[in-house]
């Protein structure tokens, strides 16, 4: 790396048995991600994520990204045009190292992204768009579907649409805060795929921001998952595009400097994406891995109910699938 700056591991808090702390060496390859599980109301998860964040920007102003769900996003907004930068390179020759699957990802983000629009219309793909190609020795895919929009008739009835999904694309605005560091802010919109729409915008902005890196830098990717894009009754097609966008990040924790950190109501997609560090809190109502559950609960250190019923409803479990342990953890949200 051509970094100088030395990072510190965050404490996340405390043994509850020992008194040890508990730490994320998230700048270390093999320890680069970790989901917070936890109710968003009734639980310490936020605030622990916020000091996390907070940690390491103290480390380094420029290196914090996070996609947020809140529908509160302050900062000054920095426009990207990141994904129009890599859709003008041709597909890489064969001696690129992972070529097959640069040109995968990127043909699955533009076919995605316009099979989603066409759902979020009511209609299918084939009545948006016809058949679209590129010149890949030139360009990328999104070309392909530049000119065929462009050159829809004037009366086509989503032409206006379809030029202003182009131009979202084009320019994806984050915003750059103290707090935060650069925030994507989701779509507020009620509609499941919308949600997951704008989801895939932002992977895809910030897959394409990583590729435009000149120097290896460390840089840690915050998620605050929206659950209805978790929900396990999610329609095939959004539900297939959601655990895309997650293959996506995940490939950039491990093949990659970033370090990615899930905070979210529900375990998936943690296991089936081999997130490495888990810390689960008193969970939602909407949640997947509830610890008092009768099938999840008899294989939870007891101690961890021991201490709720004594009042520390801030404590948790930390799991850690690579050792195999399993911690109780006295988050530090102070």
């Amino acid at each position: 790396m051509n970094e100088e700056i030395v990072y510190k591991p965050i404490i996340l808090g405390e043994d509850g048995a020992t008194g040890e702390y508990i730490t994320w060496p998230w700048f270390e390859e093999q320890h680069s991600t970790m989901t917070i599980i936890g109710s968003l109301n009734n639980s310490p998860r936020l605030k622990l994520v916020d000091r996390i964040i907070n940690e390491i920007q103290s480390q380094n102003t420029n290196i914090v990204f996070r996609i947020s769900n809140s529908n509160k996003v302050s900062g000054v907004s920095v426009d990207s045009d990141a994904i129009l930068w890599t859709e003008k390179i041709p597909d890489p020759s064969e001696e690129f190292e992972d070529r097959d699957i640069f040109i995968e990802n990127r043909r699955t983000f533009s076919t995605s992204y316009f099979n989603l629009f066409a759902m979020s219309k009511g209609i299918k793909r084939s009545e948006l768009l016809p058949n679209t190609s590129y010149r890949w020795h030139m360009e990328g895919p999104l070309n392909g579907y530049q000119r065929i929009i462009e050159n829809l008739d004037d009366d086509h009835p989503y032409k206006l649409d379809l030029m202003h999904e182009l131009e979202k694309i084009s320019i994806v605005p984050w915003y750059k805060s103290k707090e935060n560091g650069a925030v994507f802010q989701l779509d507020q919109s009620s509609k499941v795929v919308n949600k997951a729409l704008s989801f895939l915008r932002a992977v895809w902005s910030f897959w394409s921001i990583i590729g435009m890196l000149d120097d290896e830098k460390k840089i840690l990717l915050t998620i605050d998952v929206p659950p209805e894009i978790l929900d396990f009754k999610l329609e095939k097609d959004i539900a297939e595009v959601v655990s895309f966008s997650f293959d996506i990040l995940r490939y950039l924790a491990y093949e990659t400097t970033v370090a990615l950190l899930i905070s979210s109501d529900m375990m998936y997609p943690a296991p089936e994406k081999e997130i490495r560090h888990k810390i689960i809190f008193n969970s939602s109502e909407v949640t997947d891995f509830d610890l008092n559950s009768e099938d999840i609960k008899p294989g939870i250190d007891p101690f961890l109910f021991e201490m709720w019923g004594k009042g520390e409803q801030t404590a948790g479990i930390h799991f850690d699938d690579i050792i195999g342990s399993q911690t109780i953890l006295i988050p530090r949200i102070d």
